[in-house]
C-alpha cells in the first residue's frame, strides 16, 4: 500500500478536524439545553456516567484519563448540580458517580442532539455507509485499546 500523499486524506488531520467541528457544533447547541456553564470537554465524562451511573475506576478506564482528571471534572459536574458521588453499595472502597435529575434531563437532551446529528450524517452519506463508518471507528478504537499497555 502506497503512503497517502494527499493532505486532505491524512488521517490525523481529519480526525482532529472532525473533532473540532463536532465540538463547535455542540458548543453552539449546548446553551439551548442548559442554563449551567456546561463545557463541551465535560461530554465524554458526562455521557459515560449516563442514567445508571458508573464507578470512578470504570470512568477512568472508559475515557482513558487519569484518576485526578476524572475527579476534577466530576467535581465540576457536582458544582453545576449535574452529578453526585457516593459509596458503591457492593464495594465500599469504590466511589460511584451518578447524574442528578437535572443531569439526567441534560443527558437526554444531549443524546437527542447526538441522534439528530447522526440523522444528518445518514442523510449525507446514507445509512449503510454511516453504519459502516461507526463500525470502523469501533474497530479502530478497539485496535488502539489493544495496543494500550498503560
Amino acid at each position: 500500500m502506497e503512503p497517502i500523499d494527499d493532505n486532505e486524506r491524512l488521517m490525523f488531520r481529519l480526525i482532529y478536524y472532525v473533532k473540532r467541528l463536532t465540538d463547535k457544533w455542540a458548543v453552539l447547541r449546548l446553551p439551548e439545553m442548559t442554563a449551567v456553564d456546561f463545557n463541551v470537554t465535560f461530554l465524554p465524562y458526562f455521557m459515560n456516567i449516563g442514567n445508571t451511573g458508573i464507578s470512578n475506576h470504570e470512568l477512568v478506564n472508559k475515557i482513558k484519563v487519569t484518576k485526578q482528571g476524572v475527579s476534577k471534572t466530576v467535581k465540576e459536574l457536582e458544582n453545576l448540580g449535574l452529578a453526585y458521588t457516593g459509596k458503591d453499595e457492593n464495594d465500599a472502597r469504590s466511589i460511584m458517580i451518578y447524574l442528578t435529575e437535572d443531569g439526567k434531563a441534560l443527558y437526554a437532551a444531549v443524546k437527542k442532539m447526538a441522534d439528530e446529528l447522526s440523522q444528518e450524517y445518514i442523510k449525507l452519506v446514507g445509512a449503510k455507509k454511516y453504519d459502516s463508518f461507526i463500525d470502523t471507528l469501533i474497530k479502530i478504537a478497539s485496535f488502539h485499546e489493544g495496543l494500550d499497555q498503560s
